[in-house]
């Protein structure tokens, strides 16, 4: 008896510690290789904050009702680090709902009426739901931290610069 529950219990643990999966795409785990044997992908770019590739998926090929776009992200180790979805925004309670059984959340504004956001945590992974007030979509987004930090630090120092550049010119 003892054992199973051990047993039981580190295998919930475990689980609850693995990368997250979306649309069958583990983060930073999947790469671009693992990616075009699941979809038949549209490269659309280079990264600018991880200098990895990027790949637009149709959405008629992931069975998720009213998926509008995909958009992942790689780093320049060919690893998955981020999945950015664009969905109706008829579905934010329905996604949260799902979300929230599977992940551990960190934040909620959900007011009666104006902007929505809900962020979940898992291991190294940011996933964000975001429905604007005066908009019919919203974005479901998984990030992994260390794109974040880049996109963060990258966009600090490009106010800074300009910043520095605008006074220069005062």
């Amino acid at each position: 008896m003892k054992i199973g529950m051990i047993l039981g219990l580190s295998l919930l643990s475990f689980s609850a510690i693995a990368d997250p999966t979306i649309f069958g795409m583990d983060l930073g785990k999947t790469t671009e290789k693992d990616l075009r044997e699941l979809y038949d992908v549209r490269h659309t770019g280079t990264n600018k904050y991880s200098g990895g590739n990027m790949y637009s998926i149709p959405t008629s090929e992931i069975k998720f009702d009213g998926l509008k776009e995909v958009t992942t992200i790689f780093d320049i180790n060919h690893k998955l680090i981020a999945v950015l979805t664009t969905l109706p925004k008829s579905k934010f309670g329905y996604v949260n709902k799902a979300l929230g059984k599977k992940y551990k959340q960190i934040s909620s504004k959900i007011p009666f009426v104006g902007n929505k956001s809900v962020k979940y945590r898992n291991e190294g992974t940011e996933i964000t739901l975001d429905a604007p007030h005066m908009s019919f979509d919203m974005s479901m987004n998984y990030i992994r931290d260390d794109l974040m930090r880049s996109f963060k630090k990258q966009s600090s120092n490009e106010r800074r610069n300009k910043q520095e550049s605008e006074s220069s010119q005062l």
